[in-house]
């Protein structure tokens, strides 16, 4: 093989709550120069995750245009989509029955929104949040592979196949990111050599994995640096740009791994610790371990009740609105930027918008409160109640 390969995947998303201003400086730094600088390189692949989140919030703000985008290109084959939890729900933290109706919600958004350009085989997992358990999920969506942070790779990290990951009678095909160059490339340390380093691995891919918003809008001058190393590629031989799905195509099996539960932000430290996700369910660091314990009990609650009320639900029409309205909800309170929002990493935390997130999952139950007289709905609901006013007690205390 006289040729490397480089397999770029850049996952957008804004959460439910995001407002329409952020939005529009994002879609205006980063998702239309995405776009431009594509279409200005027909020869360059890459793959695509939008979560319908995001796919919602463009249709429902008038910027249909970045949904046409990113449309043509897949219908030019330069795209590749992959599918996902539609509201970015982490889905090691979830119950499957949760995680298989996010992937199909999705899947149904954004469908009608991309047509039949829209056909991933593939799954991002938000934040890359992995765990063996998570695999029948999968598989039972129809999906036939996922991509995994390289330091979830349990020594087998390669550059040059893919591994198989098994879990009872499941299994999925797994490519690793390369750390390194991701984060290379996300924190703006990538120079103009990037092409040229490349070329020195031939026979080797480099799969890297990235919030497409760091194009542009996180770091402003990536999307010159994108120009020039994509105008690099097009002028070599030796050099490629495709898309992750290619890997499986192009690389050999190189037989099963057993990945670590991990995320993309997870450290080797903190696998070492058990403290496999960190930014979303703290297991050690105060006050953030006590927090994510109590709102992720409040989100199980919910769920719970939400499970409930669906078997209970009839032929009353004000209880199936209200019904549909909260299930609504749920979907969106699953978002796990909620979580995030309140973590060890200082410069991310935003007290305010963690609280917004609680509020989506509280209005949920007071759908459902309206809704239902069922004693144990209404006992979860109480507990919910409890659980906010000690989160909101914590909060203060701090």
């Amino acid at each position: 093989m006289n040729k490397v390969y480089w397999a770029p995947l850049w996952h957008i998303y804004q959460p439910p709550v995001q407002t329409r201003e952020w939005l529009l400086r994002i879609t205006e730094e980063s998702y239309r120069p995405i776009i431009a600088l594509y279409k200005s390189h027909p020869k360059a692949k890459f793959t695509l995750n939008i979560n319908a989140s995001l796919t919602l919030k463009l249709i429902e703000n008038g910027l249909k245009d970045v949904i046409s985008g990113f449309k043509e290109l897949a219908e030019r084959g330069q795209l590749e989509f992959v599918s996902t939890t539609a509201f970015h729900a982490l889905c090691p933290l979830l119950p499957e029955k949760e995680i298989i109706r996010q992937i199909k919600l999705n899947d149904k958004i954004n469908k009608k929104a991309f047509g039949k350009a829209y056909k991933p085989t593939g799954i991002w997992l938000p934040e890359m949040a992995y765990a063996p358990h998570i695999t029948p999920a999968i598989a039972k969506a129809g999906y036939k592979w996922i991509s995994l942070a390289g330091v979830a790779s349990n020594g087998q990290w390669t550059n040059k196949g893919w591994h198989i990951i098994r879990y009872g009678n499941h299994e999925l095909k797994v490519v690793f990111r390369d750390d390194v160059v991701s984060l290379n490339i996300g924190f703006g340390r990538t120079d103009s050599n990037f092409v040229d380093e490349l070329a020195k691995q031939k026979g080797t891919y480099c799969f890297t994995a990235l919030d497409g918003e760091t194009i542009g809008h996180h770091v402003k001058s990536m999307v010159e640096g994108m120009r020039i190393n994509l105008d690099k590629i097009e002028a070599r031989d030796d050099v490629e740009s495709i898309s992750v799905g290619e890997i499986f195509e192009k690389f050999p099996c190189l037989g099963v791994v057993e990945p670590h539960p991990s995320s993309w932000s997870t450290t080797y430290e903190d696998i070492q610790k058990g403290n496999y996700f960190p930014l979303w369910l703290e297991k050690h660091e105060e006050p953030f371990k006590t927090v994510h314990e109590l709102a992720w009990k409040h989100l199980n609650l919910l769920i719970d009740a939400t499970y409930l009320a669906e078997k209970r639900v009839n032929g009353n029409v004000k209880q199936r609105k209200l019904f549909k309205e909260a299930r609504e909800l749920l979907d969106k309170g699953e978002h796990s930027c909620m979580y995030w929002w309140f973590n060890r990493d200082k410069w991310h935390r935003d007290v305010v918008r963690f609280l917004v997130g609680l509020e989506v999952q509280n209005k949920a139950f007071m759908k459902l409160q309206q809704a239902f007289k069922d004693e144990k709905i209404l006992e979860k609901i109480n507990q919910a109640q409890e659980i906010r006013e000690k989160i909101y007690n914590r909060l203060l205390n701090e």
